[in-house]
C-alpha cells in the first residue's frame, strides 16, 4: 500500500492511499466468504449458496463493507508509518476502484494536535491561607439556632429580626385594588393574618409588596399605618406594574424569635450527643469545604499556566461541540439565577464569546492532560473503575448493579475510565507543584 500524508492547518491532513489490486481482491474474497457463511437466501441451504448469487444479491453491501475495510486499513497504516492519529473524517475527496483492480482513496481527516507539553512538574502556584476560626463556627451555630427559633408573642414595637402579623388593604387611584385585579393575585390587594419577616440589619427583605417590611418596622400591636408601594415596570401583574399603590396596614401581633440555648440539649435535637461534638462536626465541615476550595484554586492555577505555556492548534469541530456545551451550561445557570429569556438574548454575543474562549481552554487542557498521562504511564485498572462506579452508586443511594448496568447500556465506561485517568493526572500535577501559601487579602483590598 502506498500512503502519502499532507499536513494541513487547524489539525487537518490530506491522506492519499493507493491500495494494490491483490489486496483489494483478497479483502473482497474474505467479505464474500463471510456472507456465504452467514447469509440466508430462499432456495439455498446456509453455507451452500453459490458465490455468484452472493455477489449479485448483496452487491451494494459487499462494496460498502469493502470500501470501509480498505479505508480502515489505510488509516491504520498511516497511524503506524506516519504517526497520524485520526479523530474524524472532514471530507472524502476520492474513493474509486481503478481499471486494474486497485483502489484509490483521498480523504481530508481531522487529526490530533501536535502537542509540545511544557514542563509540568514544579509549577509554582499561590493560594491564600484559609483558616477555620472559632468565629466561623460560632456564626454558623448562631444561624442554626435562628433556623430553630420559636416565635413568641411580645408586647413591644417590631424590631429587626422579629415577625409581625398584619391585616392590609390596597387602593390604586383612589379605588380598592381588589376590584381591579384577578382573583389569583388577590393577595396583592388585601390580606389578613399575614406574617411579615423583618430582616436583620444588612439583610434584604423577602416580600412581594415593595417596602412592606420597612413600613411595618417599629410598629406595635394595634398600630395602623398607610404607605405607598411602587412596583417595578417588569412586575408580572400588569395592573400594578410601574405604578404606586397605597396600602393601609394594621399590626395584629408582634412576635420575637426565641432562640434555643446552645447546649447539649440543642445538639441532641440535631442528632448529636453533645455541644462539643456539634462544634467538632461543624469545624470538620468547614475544613472539608476549605480543602475543596484550596484544591480547586491550586488546580485552576496549574491548568491555567499549562495552557498559557503551551501553544498548539486544536481541532475546530471539538471546540465547536465544547462551545455548544458551554453555552447550554451558561444559559441554564442564567435561568437558575433569575435571568429572563430577553436577558439571555440581549447578552447572546458576550455569552457565545465567553463560551468559545472557555471551550478552547478546555480542549487544550484535555489534550495536554492526555499527553502527560501518556508520558507518565498513567492508566486506570478495572478495580479502580469498579470502585469509582461503586462510589457513584453510594452517593446516589442506588444499587451498584443497577448503576453499572446503566453505564454499560450507554457504553459510558470508556468515558468514565478517561475521566478517572484525567483526575489521576491532575492529582500528579498537584502533588508535584510548588505551593506557596500567602496571606489572604484584607476586606476591601
Amino acid at each position: 500500500m502506498n500512503i502519502t500524508v499532507e499536513r494541513l492547518p487547524e489539525c487537518k491532513a490530506r491522506l492519499s492511499a493507493a491500495i494494490p489490486a491483490d489486496t483489494v481482491t483478497k479483502t473482497r474474497r474474505e467479505i464474500v466468504s463471510a456472507y456465504a457463511t452467514q447469509a440466508k437466501v430462499p432456495g439455498f441451504r446456509p453455507g451452500k449458496i453459490p458465490t455468484a448469487v452472493i455477489e449479485k444479491r448483496f452487491a451494494d453491501s459487499i462494496e460498502g463493507e469493502l470500501k470501509d475495510r480498505l479505508a480502515r486499513s489505510a488509516y491504520s497504516e498511516a497511524r503506524t508509518k506516519e504517526s497520524l492519529t485520526i479523530l474524524g473524517i472532514a471530507q472524502v475527496e476520492r474513493e474509486q476502484f481503478e481499471a486494474d483492480g486497485s483502489y484509490m482513496l483521498a480523504v481530508e481527516v481531522v487529526t490530533e494536535p501536535d502537542v509540545e507539553v511544557p514542563e509540568y512538574k514544579g509549577i509554582t502556584v499561590e493560594v491564600a491561607k484559609m483558616e477555620v476560626t472559632d468565629e466561623m463556627v460560632d456564626n454558623y451555630l448562631d444561624n442554626t439556632r435562628k433556623q430553630h427559633a420559636l416565635p413568641v408573642d411580645v408586647d413591644q414595637a417590631a424590631r429587626p429580626g422579629d415577625l409581625a402579623v398584619i391585616d392590609y388593604t390596597a387602593s390604586l387611584d383612589g379605588q380598592p385594588l381588589a376590584d381591579q385585579v384577578e382573583k389569583e393575585v388577590g393577595p396583592l390587594a388585601t390580606g389578613s393574618d399575614h406574617w411579615v419577616d423583618l430582616p436583620e440589619e444588612g439583610q434584604e427583605p423577602r416580600e412581594f409588596i415593595p417596602g412592606l417590611a420597612a413600613a411595618v418596622l417599629g410598629m406595635s400591636k394595634g398600630g395602623t399605618k398607610t404607605f405607598d408601594a411602587t412596583f417595578a415596570e417588569e412586575f408580572p401583574v400588569a395592573v400594578v406594574a410601574g405604578k404606586t399603590v397605597s396600602y393601609e396596614v394594621t399590626v395584629t401581633q408582634v412576635k420575637a424569635r426565641e432562640l434555643p440555648e446552645l447546649n447539649d440539649a440543642f445538639a441532641a435535637t440535631l442528632g448529636l450527643e453533645s455541644l462539643e461534638q456539634l462544634k467538632e462536626r461543624v469545624r470538620g465541615q468547614f475544613e472539608q469545604q476549605r480543602e475543596r476550595m484550596r484544591t480547586q484554586i491550586i488546580d485552576n492555577q496549574i491548568l491555567g499556566k499549562l495552557t498559557k505555556d503551551a501553544s498548539f492548534d486544536v481541532p475546530q469541530h471539538i471546540v465547536f461541540n465544547e462551545t455548544q456545551r458551554q453555552v447550554n451550561q451558561m444559559v441554564s445557570r442564567g435561568y437558575e439565577q433569575g435571568m429572563s429569556e430577553e436577558d439571555i438574548t440581549n447578552n447572546q454575543e458576550d455569552l457565545i464569546r465567553s463560551a468559545e474562549e472557555q471551550a478552547k481552554n478546555n480542549v487544550k487542557v484535555m489534550f495536554l492532560l492526555d499527553q502527560i498521562a501518556d508520558k507518565e504511564g498513567i492508566t486506570v485498572s478495572d478495580d479502580e473503575l469498579t470502585r469509582h462506579v461503586a462510589m457513584i452508586a453510594y452517593r446516589q443511594g442506588r444499587p451498584l448493579k443497577k448503576v453499572a448496568r446503566e453505564f454499560r447500556d450507554r457504553n459510558a465506561f470508556p468515558e468514565l475510565r478517561h475521566d478517572i485517568r484525567v483526575n489521576k493526572t491532575i492529582q500528579l500535577l498537584r502533588e508535584n507543584a510548588v505551593i506557596n501559601e500567602v496571606e489572604a487579602p484584607k476586606e476591601g483590598e
